[in-house]
């Protein structure tokens, strides 16, 4: 059976290639997300040859404060990207100082999702997901794209506007460790539930890690919700994949 990883940095990984191999040799299917769009322009080519990998445009609301500039390279890509992120919007502390300019390259990059259509976005939201929310509504990206919330730390409101626009969630072990962590999974419909790693934030360094990671998550949700892994998230991710 496969394991899908819905949210993962291969190129934060010591070997790109040596990851992905590892991880088509234990059957995981990861979705790359980038934090730059040069960081896709070389992922991209690097992990063409694994079938197990696709990789996702993306530009961290982050680093948007340094790049801002680079939301002229992920226009470039968009048309033809068919997953993008990591993206989104994130009001924390040590980042809000560019929440101006954030905001700006995220609805860029929603609106023309938002025309172009076909897309699986996997967004960050933190201490901002009502205003993602606004954004992703605002230009209807819901309606026509795959919108995976990746993380989502929101309130239980907001998780229900979230549902009702039709959002999918990636969750890592580190949400089933906290208890906000476990009520928001708690209030997630099992046909919305994603696995991710988010590796290496929580300390997956290599395939083995990352597997025995997604494994432990997989275990607490057949535990605590009543969620079929093997018929509704596995099904799920296999759609997405391959859409």
């Amino acid at each position: 059976m496969r394991t899908f990883d819905m949210h993962c940095h291969v190129d934060l990984m010591p070997s790109m290639t040596d990851f992905a191999n590892d991880a088509l040799k234990a059957s995981i299917c990861l979705l790359a997300v980038t934090t730059t769009p040069k960081a896709y322009e070389k992922e991209i080519t690097v992990l063409r040859p694994f079938p197990n990998v696709r990789v996702a445009l993306g530009l961290h609301p982050q680093l948007i404060g340094e790049r801002y500039s680079e939301i002229m390279i992920v226009e470039k890509y968009l048309e033809d990207a068919h997953y993008i992120g990591e993206i989104g919007l994130d009001f924390n502390k040590q980042f809000y100082h560019s929440k101006d300019k954030q905001l700006v390259a995220f609805e860029r990059i929603i609106k023309r999702c938002g025309e172009l259509g076909g897309k699986v976005l996997s967004i960050h939201s933190v201490h901002a997901d009502k205003l993602t929310l606004d954004v992703i509504e605002k230009y209807a990206a819901h309606k026509q794209n795959t919108i995976i919330l990746h993380w989502f730390s929101g309130t239980q409101k907001q998780l229900q506007r979230a549902v009702q626009l039709g959002c999918y969630f990636s969750i890592n072990s580190a949400m089933t460790k906290s208890d906000n962590g476990r009520r928001i999974i708690q209030g997630m419909p099992a046909d919305r539930m994603l696995l991710e790693s988010d590796a290496p934030f929580i300390g997956q360094n290599n395939a083995q890690q990352l597997l025995a990671d997604l494994e432990l998550t997989a275990q607490w949700l057949s535990s605590n919700i009543d969620v079929n892994i093997n018929n509704t998230i596995v099904d799920k991710s296999t759609t997405i994949f391959n859409r």
